[in-house]
């Protein structure tokens, strides 16, 4: 099944990130439908980016989280000592549920730090949800779970009203019962090329030179010719804003320095000069 729908969730914070993720969807797809849920300050600056495909947003979603980063959401907390963040995360559930009711199809919930080095996946047919494991030791799997919130498909509502559920008892957010999830539906995980994030490089249980090793240069028409054992790398998990955080910043020259070797592509040469020009890389 091809993705024809994406959701994803979108501050203030989130404005530079959404706009490589809008880019990056248009450069190597044709531009699936972006469903939003946004809050009334941040609206007018989703508008204001270019894209070539429809974007539905709700504009009051957020609001009650206007103007609070996600440092300021965990430092509140209700008198059950649940953290204002804990529920921002969880509006994916509801953004899931309203975005496959509209479309009438599944739907792709993607972090809007999700950059896209390739076509989007296919999803095999029967598939009910799609998950990303995160490919990590087990001692952090142990902690913030088997699967990735950031990148998941699923094919009705039901999956993310029970999802919803779930939340209440996950040790880690809205991920950390992912796992559960995967129990009662069927599953398609996917592949090591989907949804690479830095802690693929530096939270394994294998040494960052190792897995380093299976990147490669091999030019495959429509990607960018990135490859990871083997095949197209399809899409990284980052922010290519971050200079502070050394994981993510290490990890972004490490990306960074892959594309520049494919200026011979033009879409990969766009991308390049696209993210140099917004984000001063």
């Amino acid at each position: 099944m091809k993705i024809t729908s994406i959701a994803t969730l979108v501050n203030e914070f989130a404005i530079d990130d959404l706009k490589v993720l809008l880019f990056t969807l248009e450069l190597w797809n044709t531009p699936p439908t972006v469903y939003i849920f946004s809050d009334t300050k941040s609206a007018p600056l989703i508008k204001a980016i270019k894209y070539g495909g429809s974007v539905i947003i709700k504009e009051d979603a957020l609001n009650k989280y206007t103007g609070l980063n996600r440092r300021a959401m965990e430092a509140r907390r209700d008198v059950r000592g649940r953290s204002l963040f804990a529920e921002f995360t969880e509006e994916k559930t509801v953004l899931m549920e309203w975005a496959i009711a509209l479309s009438g199809t599944g739907v792709l919930f993607c972090d809007a730090d999700i950059c896209h080095l390739g076509p989007l996946p296919e999803i095999p047919d029967g598939t009910e949800l799609a998950l990303s494991p995160h490919m990590i030791r087990k001692y952090d799997t142990d902690r913030y779970g088997i699967y990735n919130a950031g990148f998941l498909w699923f094919s009705e509502t039901a999956v993310a009203v029970r999802w919803r559920e779930l939340c209440a008892t996950s040790r880690f957010f809205e991920q950390g019962c992912l796992e559960d999830l995967a129990t009662e539906y069927k599953l398609y995980q996917f592949p090591i090329q989907v949804n690479y994030g830095w802690w693929r490089l530096w939270q394994s249980a294998q040494p960052p030179a190792v897995l380093e090793a299976e990147w490669s240069i091999h030019r495959t028409e429509g990607t960018s010719g990135i490859t990871v054992q083997k095949l197209p790398l399809l899409s990284i998990h980052t922010h290519w804003f971050e200079k502070s955080d050394r994981a993510t910043y290490e990890f972004n020259m490490w990306v960074l320095g892959q594309l520049k070797k494919l200026g011979s592509v033009k879409k990969t040469a766009a991308l390049v000069k696209f993210l140099q020009a917004t984000f001063k890389i």
